[in-house]
């Protein structure tokens, strides 16, 4: 518990069941592998107590040099664009959330599916974030049961990053939808 004013506070709770029916009508706009299927058939069929931070999370994206990059990675690059061919992979490499490093070790080895819970509303702020800026812009999940990343990229021609057929994914969960200004804001998305 926190004192907050006078008054104690308690950590707010919440039932996965609660945030996955949520999250899950946003699901009919995405793309996303067998795999993926599953593992969002079996977070939405269960109900887990859990308290879950009350913190939001905060995405901050830059464009520099033509490329759509999170903040942190403009202020503390660990790679340089000479290493890639493209700026599509180059996005993908520097724009990854892992949802292990936002949720406590206890937490997700008791609930691995809360990784994919914090997955989805981490690409649900990624999709805010990015429809500030022009163009279309993948979004990317990726779950295999025991870590969770969101990755994003602008969409442009003659570049790719992601396998066209989801399937080709086999040891991990795959779920991709656009963003951006001019991509579709699904209505879903925008609770």
């Amino acid at each position: 518990m926190r004192r907050s004013g006078s008054r104690l506070e308690r950590p707010r709770r919440t039932q996965m069941r609660v945030e996955s029916a949520r999250l899950w009508p946003m699901l009919l706009a995405m793309r996303f592998n067998r795999r993926m299927g599953r593992y969002l058939e079996d977070l939405r069929s269960r109900e887990v107590d859990a308290v879950v931070p009350p913190r939001t999370v905060d995405v901050q994206i830059v464009e520099a040099g033509g490329c759509f990059l999170l903040r942190g990675f403009v202020s503390n690059p660990h790679l340089s664009p000479a290493d890639f061919p493209d700026r599509t992979r180059l996005e993908c490499s520097a724009n990854r959330l892992r949802m292990e490093s936002m949720l406590e070790t206890r937490m997700v080895r008791s609930c691995p599916l809360l990784l994919l819970t914090a997955g989805l509303l981490t690409a649900r702020a990624v999709s805010a974030a990015l429809s500030r800026y022009p163009g279309r812009f993948n979004v990317i999940l990726s779950y295999d049961g025991e870590s969770c990343a969101v990755r994003f990229h602008k969409i442009r021609a003659r570049q790719r990053w992601l396998a066209e057929d989801l399937e080709e994914y086999v040891d991990e969960g795959v779920l991709v939808f656009e963003a951006g200004s001019e991509a579709p804001f699904p209505a879903m998305l925008s609770s």
